[in-house]
Order: C-alpha cells, then structure tokens, then sequence
C-alpha cells in the first residue's frame, strides 16, 4: 500500500475540508463557556445533537455553505484554532474531500 502524494498547502482559503465531516463543533467540555458561545450558537449544535446527527459525516453547523467559512470563527473550539493547514490531517481531509 502507498501513500497517497497530497500537495503542499499554504492556507485555508476556498478550502473548509476539515469542516465538511465534522457535524458539531468540536468542543471540550465546558470549552463553549470559555469562550462564551452565545445561545444562538450554541442551539444549532443543541439541534443537530438531539436529532443524533453529531457522529454523521455531515458539515459542521457552524459552517456557511455559501462561502466556506465558520460563521462563528472567534468562537471556534481550540480544536479547531489547533488544526493546521498543511499538515498531513489537512491534506487527508482536503484529499477525502476532493479539493486540490
């Protein structure tokens, strides 16, 4: 079995890989309170959650679809500000997503 070859990835513009398979924001708990996600936020995930959607491969609810970008980046969970662009799980998901 080889590797794939992936590209080298400068940033996330026209990208959102990361986020097409991650239904809910990735939240450690008690993280939401942190960094004071309003309720409005906070009932999108509340939503997809208690319709048991959380481990779909579904995009994130926080994601607006016209544009590619997290609708609340400010408030995006540590997971999410610690994922790098470029690095080998980037590339992964931008590969499974087909975005070159």
């Amino acid at each position: 079995m080889t590797n794939p070859v992936l590209p080298v990835i400068e940033n996330c513009e026209g990208c959102s890989a990361c986020c097409q398979r991650t239904p809910v924001p990735p939240f450690e708990p008690g993280e939401e309170a942190a960094h004071d996600v309003p309720e409005s936020a906070l009932q999108l995930i509340r939503d997809r959650i208690s319709r048991d959607e959380q481990f779909e491969l579904l995009p994130c609810v926080w994601l607006n679809p016209l544009n590619g970008l997290c609708r609340h980046y400010e408030l995006r969970p540590q997971a999410c500000r610690d994922f790098s662009p470029g690095s080998q799980l980037c590339r992964l998901c931008r590969d499974d997503e087909g975005v070159r």
